[in-house]
C-alpha cells in the first residue's frame, strides 16, 4: 500500500488542483495532479441524488481516493492533505446546502 501526500494549490471558486506525491519509502515522488471540481452544476448533481452537505463531503473523499487509486494503480493511505482539501471543498459548497435549509 502506498503512502500518499496531497498538496492543494490555490483554490478557485469552482475547483482546486491537487498535487499527488508518493512518500512510501521516505522519498517524495510526484505521481499526478488531479482537479477537484465543486461548481454549481456539480453540487446540483449531488443534491439531485439526495445528498446533504455531509454526504457530499463523504462523496468527495471517496472520489479523491478512487481517482488517485486509478492513477497509481494501487491502494493507498493519505499521510497529509486530505483534511485540508475537504475543508476547501466544504468552504465552497456550504452556501449551496445552506440555501436549502432556509
Amino acid at each position: 500500500m502506498h503512502k500518499i501526500k496531497l498538496i492543494p494549490e490555490e483554490p478557485f471558486y469552482n475547483r482546486c488542483s491537487v498535487n499527488v506525491y508518493d512518500v512510501t519509502e521516505g522519498k517524495e515522488k510526484r505521481r499526478c495532479k488531479i482537479q477537484v471540481e465543486y461548481s454549481v452544476a456539480d453540487i446540483r448533481e449531488l443534491k439531485e441524488k439526495g445528498m446533504d452537505k455531509a454526504a457530499a463531503i463523504s462523496y468527495y473523499k471517496e472520489w479523491i481516493y478512487d481517482v488517485v487509486k486509478h492513477y497509481i494503480l494501487d491502494d493507498w493511505e493519505c499521510t497529509e492533505g486530505m483534511k485540508e482539501i475537504l475543508s476547501i471543498v466544504e468552504e465552497h459548497i456550504k452556501d449551496s446546502f445552506e440555501e436549502d435549509s432556509v
